[in-house]
């Protein structure tokens, strides 16, 4: 499980990474405004980023030797959707610092929370009920933040 959290760390720090180095190499494209800075960068790195970001989770599970990688990494992309869905219905609710502190620090933290606990749950000294709830976990959250939206 300690592994699995390295992964869930490591992918959202390579997405601010690239953010960061992007802005100093291209501060001057159209990612970046008078007034806003270079948000584009991150807005990119939030669209299509989070998705490569899942697709590199399997190899960096295999790689920190987290068994069985494959279903960790499937079913935690399940976990991982819910989570964002829920980190963007909240960024309505309160002021907007405020929530876009809450959705920013859940959207950062949803790998640590997706990995390893799929890890355990895909642990074959596990029974069948307790894998269960994961996808019903996965599920109900899904739910929960579409009907906040």
């Amino acid at each position: 499980m300690l592994l699995a959290s390295v992964v869930g760390i490591v992918l959202p720090l390579g997405l601010l990474a690239w953010t960061v180095l992007m802005r100093a190499l291209f501060s001057d494209s159209s990612m970046c405004g008078e007034y806003t800075g270079c948000l584009g960068y991150l807005v990119v790195a939030w669209q299509i980023g989070r998705w490569i970001a899942v697709v590199l989770a399997w190899p960096l599970l295999y790689l920190l030797r987290v068994r069985p990688a494959w279903p960790v990494a499937v079913l935690a992309a399940f976990l991982l959707v819910a989570i964002w869905r829920l980190a963007e219905a909240l960024s309505g609710f309160g002021d907007l610092f405020t929530s876009i502190l809450i959705s920013g620090i859940l959207i950062l933290s949803s790998g640590v929370i997706a990995y390893p606990l799929t890890a355990l749950v895909t642990s074959p000294i596990l029974r069948w009920p307790w894998r269960a709830l994961h996808i019903a976990l996965s599920a109900g959250l899904y739910v929960v933040a579409m009907l906040a939206n």
